[in-house]
């Protein structure tokens, strides 16, 4: 979880080339144009590059504009046209940009012209309508999530279905409801990424008296996204998970690592209350006994989806 979450924390820089004739050069050599500026003639286009958001927690523009710039002088462009900005809004936290990288002619790259229009460039936020118009939302979002509880500890109950065949002797069946309980906790940032433990318990009995139960803890990767009395979050975890069965005095058990997904919703009651509704998927792979034959994809074990609700403590 810990190498996943440090992977995704910087921006992702994707190029697609038409040429790769040309060597690669120093970045302070290549000069940027911005969206509506010409340029000069003799000017060949020798690839795209874009630099997008991989759950960053940060990415001013500066940062994106400079990995587009070395990405270009990597491939041999002297020059970099920004063709498309996204600043930082409800789906992503940092910049974002698409360019064409350029072939100019070698006197198109004098140092005081390439430093200028870098210049020019990095004060386009400033000057950039489409960013003026979309500020204030912006700004709101950043003001919500800065407000937004850090820590959240969750503790839910509700029925839960298996959604996989299961057989009990020689009944099958296709659905079965049971009883989940849940208990979350996640730490969110102020970018609305955030790290969870969850743990649920389920239980499921059937009418030829065989009984269920499966217990789950694990971390997840959260994402949230609040307002002021409304809090919208997403985990996605991997976990150990203990399964058993029971009839009469003799069980059996198992342990294996299953994924958890989970989603929520929660109304804000006071400052440190919420009341909430969550749905969540697990799926487990059990040990599959000799001389079973599964059919094309087919595995062997269960998934459950649970409805559970609860209140919510926010510190």
């Amino acid at each position: 979880m810990a190498a996943l979450l440090m992977a995704s924390c910087a921006p992702r820089v994707v190029t697609d080339m038409y040429t790769s004739e040309y060597a690669a050069l120093s970045p302070d050599s290549v000069r940027v144009f911005l969206m509506n500026e010409k340029v000069p003639e003799q000017t060949l286009a020798i690839g795209t590059v874009k630099v997008v958001d991989r759950l960053s927690l940060e990415g001013s523009f500066e940062q994106v504009l400079g990995m587009a710039v070395k990405a270009t002088a990597k491939n041999g462009g002297n020059g970099l046209v920004i063709t498309k900005h996204l600043i930082p809004d409800n789906r992503s936290n940092i910049h974002r940009i698409w360019g064409t990288m350029l072939r100019m002619p070698e006197t198109e790259s004098d140092t005081s012209v390439v430093k200028g229009a870098l210049d020019r460039a990095l004060a386009q936020p400033a000057n950039n309508q489409y960013m003026e118009s979309y500020q204030p939302l912006y700004e709101s979002l950043k003001e919500m999530n800065k407000n937004a509880p850090r820590n959240i500890l969750r503790f839910s109950v509700g029925p839960s279905w298996l959604i996989s065949d299961f057989q009990v002797g020689e009944r099958v069946y296709k659905s079965k409801c049971g009883v989940d309980v849940a208990v979350d906790y996640d730490h969110v940032w102020t970018s609305g990424l955030g790290l969870g433990v969850n743990y649920l318990h389920n239980y499921t009995s059937f009418e030829e008296g065989f009984d269920q139960r499966l217990d789950y803890i694990g971390p997840s990767l959260v994402l949230a996204l609040p307002s002021d009395k409304w809090r919208w979050d997403m985990a996605l975890g991997f976990g150990y998970c203990r399964y058993s069965e029971s009839v009469g005095n003799l069980s059996v058990s198992e342990s294996h690592v299953a994924p958890l997904m989970r989603m929520g919703l929660e109304y804000k009651v006071s400052d440190q209350i919420a009341l909430g509704a969550q749905m969540n998927m697990i799926t487990v792979r059990l040990d599959k006994p000799e001389g079973f034959e599964l059919k094309d994809n087919e595995f062997y074990g269960i998934k459950r989806f649970g409805i559970q609700v609860g209140m919510r403590y926010y510190f």
